[in-house]
């Protein structure tokens, strides 16, 4: 047994009334942190946009389970990939489902201005940008800060703000920033959440690793522009992009560029899992499998290469990230249990120490 990976099945009901009643929760083991760190829980988490391809549930079904997920993971802040601004049954958009099914064990989104959001949606510019990502944090833990000189402290960009030259796909991709701080002492720090192109032809990949290219010029002149110079940086992506097919994809350009992979960490837990699952041996079960597919190690392959296309990314004079964990919770047989199966994505969960400023 993985020691990060639950093997006890939950009798839940499926509706947001069981889950907001008060489910017993069930946290993943507790990572490890030096004593007298200050430390903070981020996860990051694409979660099946409203029309999830088939064989997906329905946003109705699977809306209790992202959020059941993100409840009982032990996290801080969140960033969400595929949150849309897409109406559901029960919300004015994806996003706003999520967050009021969490709300009432604490998360909350940054506050935005009528500026600093960007991407807002208004009748006079109804679209001017893919809201796919969103932001939240727990407020018993976290904080949204005021900056110096008095600036928004969150705010929405397109991707085309990051870098030139994109791909209609790329360019209007909504990135979520906030600063933040931990009531424990942690930071202040920024939090980014994005999510890049999912297409592959050779556009596409030129957009996201100039995205990646573009990103540390574009956050030292928001904090500049904030008073928060040299602030460190958490980023919470869906890059779609990973080591065996894009060996110089986006993770390296941003690595290379001196970026953290929390992937990492001293401890690691249930990297013999994928991010996503999707997998040609999975047949007719792609996104939605009864079980995930687990990598292993040969003599011919000695280095675990699980499919990763989910990261947590820090950049930071003394951010450390001290544990890394893929969430999946399994039956006994190694069976998905249901109840958490929201999305063809797994959260991706980091502990990362953020010195005080």
């Amino acid at each position: 047994m993985n020691p990060g990976t639950s093997r006890l099945r939950l009798t839940v009901g499926a509706g947001a009334a069981a889950l907001l009643a008060g489910l017993a929760l069930q946290a993943p083991a507790e990572a490890a942190t030096r004593v007298g760190s200050p430390a903070l829980v981020f996860a990051t988490f694409n979660v099946c946009k409203t029309d999830c391809a088939a064989p997906a549930p329905s946003w109705d079904i699977r809306r209790d389970r992202v959020a059941r997920t993100i409840i009982e993971s032990s996290v801080d802040v969140v960033g969400l990939q595929e949150a849309t601004h897409w109406p559901t049954s029960t919300a004015k958009t994806q996003f706003l489902d999520i967050q009021n099914l969490t709300a009432p064990h604490g998360f909350v989104a940054p506050t935005y201005t009528a500026d600093s959001d960007e991407c807002r949606w208004t009748a006079a510019n109804p679209r001017p940008c893919t809201h796919t990502t969103g932001l939240l944090f727990k407020s018993s833990t976290v904080q949204q800060i005021s900056t110096p000189n008095g600036t928004p402290s969150a705010g929405t960009v397109p991707m085309s703000r990051i870098a030139a030259g994109l791909t209609a796909d790329a360019a209007p991709r909504k990135m979520v920033w906030a600063y933040l701080k931990g009531l424990n002492g942690a930071g202040p720090f920024l939090a980014l959440s994005v999510h890049v192109s999912t297409f592959k032809d050779p556009a596409n990949e030129a957009s996201r690793i100039a995205f990646g290219a573009g990103l540390d010029g574009w956050v030292q002149a928001l904090n500049d522009a904030h008073g928060m110079s040299g602030v460190p940086v958490v980023l919470m992506a869906d890059l779609n992009s990973y080591r065996k097919r894009q060996p110089q994809g986006v993770q390296t350009t941003l690595t290379n560029a001196g970026w953290a992979d929390a992937a990492n960490a001293p401890v690691k837990r249930n990297v013999e899992y994928s991010t996503i699952n999707y997998n040609p041996l999975l047949l007719a079960e792609q996104g939605f499998p009864k079980k995930p597919y687990t990598f292993t190690t040969s003599k011919r392959r000695p280095v675990l290469d699980a499919t990763r296309i989910d990261y947590i990314l820090t950049k930071g004079t003394g951010v450390v990230a001290t544990d890394y964990e893929v969430v999946i919770r399994l039956n006994p047989d190694g069976t998905f249990i249901p109840e958490y199966q929201g999305s063809d994505h797994q959260m991706v969960r980091a502990t990362i120490e953020i010195p005080a400023g």
